[in-house]
């Protein structure tokens, strides 16, 4: 009797697993096009979002399957333990209510409680149906199981091996590079201030690695980003262009199936066209990635999914569970058990989906996997020379480097300090790849370029984070031009330039044609006889929702009630805000910009023939007034 009973519950679980099986699979990939559909539909949310790739169509069911399968199990133990409980109906109830459940939720329109309720009440009506059809039901599941699976398995190959074919062939199709071309490698650390760099004259020694190249190159000593945001900046770091010049200046109205936004030509493009093979690898999977249109240029792009905590927090149970238990300290029992478990990645946060606005708590993309992936494609090997564009994201909030990371001996107290301890570790890793390359042989033949999309507030101008103003520690970034023996060495350029010129001085230094990039070179300043005057820099705030800094909305001038531009001489520097008027620092004595001077006599007539020189630069072009209002939490 016992054996027969003990069969029948083995036929009992694996008829309960199969329905696991069913109904993950195909809530998996209802799951993946809801995320994929729904992230477009709800672009004006962009910001606090957790963002997905169309892998998601294949990792959903591979998340939902594990959970339905672990749910089902439960459902067979509490049958086994209260005999009257219908094992097989009480799981296509529950299994049905997870499904809806996680439908709902996906579409991001409903409250949490609003979807559980109504998956509920589905779920209850939907087990009644089944009552008098309990055994067709679940022999239906199990017979078509193998239907799902093929197609879930078809969805994998398609996607991941329709990328690398696509990929080989536009390889295959580019032309001959020139003879003994250098390799160029762009490194965006995203976020950095400048004036946290040791070789910008910061106290403390963060930065050995970096300091290095500074000595062995050309360092701009006042490189101004177009924008203290990442996503318009990125833009111009690619196109060469400013806000005003590409029209960008907040994410646009995403178009359900049409292409993403448009913009360039990028650098990348004009490169390929010389025979380069491209390639971006981004840990701003928010502003600089694929949904984003920085495909561009970029045959290989790498941003999303690069480890299974990354897959699992961007399913819908992935960010439910983050949402619950991620957002707790460290010393909570969820946490302390999952780093007992040496799932250090899962718990190693990113603002992305920040549960600030509600949504889910990502994971951090480090600057070792960036390296990792950058390296993983300069080993997969080529004729043809090679651009790469990378972001470090370490330096963005929240600040300090990952689990274990050494202590550095002024990381232990406010943001601040907090902020160099990531300005290190981004140093560390920007070491280990120099030194990667160099045992590769590649560095005699390779242009670096190490800069910033914009920098950090960090309190001043009672200001937390960044995107809402243009202060100068908001647009002043590093700017290192290293290419030995080609570039000079030791020198230091204190000419004002917008880092929007890499693009023309990277093909500049190429022996390319500059044209298709409108910000100019800035090589000639590093030459033997610098032009004795300089375009002055711009930078350009659209008008945002940047809902951290709104308290500060009467202290300071924001974007937050109307768009800004700022421009930069060797001396002064001029803020334009639409509706708040005019702000004018002599950055040069005053380099913390604390007294404005716009309302002085003299501070009068130099803001008036600044801004006369700011409205004469952008007059032919976009107003960046006029672009899209829409995401928050800009990173």
């Amino acid at each position: 009797m016992n054996e027969l009973y003990t069969k029948s519950a083995r036929v009992h679980v694996a008829t309960l697993l199969a329905m696991a099986a069913w109904f993950g699979i195909i809530t998996g990939l209802v799951e993946g096009l809801l995320l994929l559909l729904f992230q477009r539909l709800n672009w004006r949310s962009w910001g606090p979002m957790m963002h997905v790739g169309k892998e998601i169509i294949w990792i959903s069911p591979v998340v939902d399957v594990a959970f339905f399968a672990f749910v089902v199990l439960i459902v067979a133990a509490a049958a086994a333990i209260f005999r009257p409980i219908p094992a097989i109906r009480t799981a296509i109830t529950v299994l049905t209510a997870a499904a809806v459940y996680d439908w709902l939720t996906a579409t991001a329109r409903l409250t949490h409680r609003s979807s559980l309720l109504l998956a509920v009440g589905i779920a209850v009506a939907l087990g009644r149906w089944v009552a008098k059809r309990e055994t067709v039901v679940a022999r239906s599941l199990t017979r078509t199981l193998p239907y799902l699976a093929a197609v879930a398995v078809i969805a994998f190959a398609g996607i991941q091996i329709g990328p690398r074919w696509q990929e080989h062939r536009e390889l295959s199709a580019l032309p001959v590079g020139p003879p003994n071309a250098p390799n160029v490698l762009v490194i965006v650390v995203d976020t950095l201030r400048a004036d946290r760099l040791s070789s910008y004259g910061y106290a403390r020694a963060t930065s050995p690695n970096i300091d290095r190249i500074a000595r062995e190159g050309v360092l701009f000593e006042n490189a101004i980003a177009p924008c203290s945001w990442s996503y318009p900046s990125h833009i111009s770091l690619l196109t060469g262009e400013y806000e005003y010049e590409h029209g960008i200046g907040n994410v646009p109205p995403m178009p359900v199936f049409g292409p993403a936004p448009k913009f360039g030509p990028t650098l990348g493009e004009v490169l390929e066209a010389q025979g380069y093979r491209t390639a971006a690898f981004s840990a701003n999977r928010t502003f600089f990635s694929r949904d984003l249109g920085f495909t561009r240029g970029f045959t290989h792009f790498e941003d999303y999914f690069h480890s299974p905590a990354d897959m699992f927090v961007r399913t819908v149970y992935g960010k439910e569970f983050a949402r619950i238990y991620l957002v707790r300290s460290d010393k909570s029992k969820p946490k302390r058990l999952l780093r007992w478990l040496h799932f250090d990645s899962l718990l190693d946060p990113d603002e992305e989906g920040s549960a600030v606005h509600g949504g889910a708590m990502g994971v951090r993309k480090r600057a070792s996997v960036v390296n990792q992936e950058l390296l993983r494609w300069i080993d997969s090997g080529s004729q043809h020379p090679f651009f790469a564009f990378i972001n470090y994201f370490d330096v963005h909030s929240p600040y300090g480097g990952p689990y274990g990371y050494k202590q550095a001996g002024w990381a232990k107290g406010p943001a601040s300090e907090q902020y160099d301890k990531s300005v290190e570790y981004v140093d560390d890793m920007f070491g280990h790849v120099m030194n990667e390359l160099s045992r590769r042989g590649l560095t005699r033949n390779t242009i670096v370029v190490l800069t910033s999309d914009h920098g950090e507030s960090l309190g001043q101008h009672g200001l937390s984070t960044h995107g809402a103003a243009l202060y100068r520690e908001l647009i002043r970034v590093p700017l290192i031009f290293w290419y030995p023996g080609h570039v000079p060495e030791g020198i230091r350029v204190a000419a004002s330039v917008s880092n929007a010129a890499i693009a023309a001085t990277i093909m500049q230094e190429l022996g390319f044609d500059t044209q298709q990039f409108p910000t100019s070179s800035v090589a000639p300043l590093w030459s033997l006889q610098p032009p004795r005057s300089w375009p002055d820099p711009i930078s350009e705030l659209a008008q945002n929702d940047f809902t951290r800094e709104r308290a500060w909305e009467n202290a300071v001038p924001t974007a937050n009630s109307g768009p800004m531009k700022s421009l930069v001489s060797g001396q002064f520097h001029v803020i334009v805000h639409q509706i708040a008027g005019n702000q004018l620092y002599d950055w040069t004595h005053d380099p913390n910009e604390s007294n404005n001077l716009v309302n002085t006599p003299e501070g009068q007539e130099i803001a008036h023939k600044l801004v006369s020189s700011l409205e004469a630069q952008v007059s032919g072009g976009k107003s960046a007034t006029t672009s899209a209002k829409s995401a928050t939490d800009l990173h």
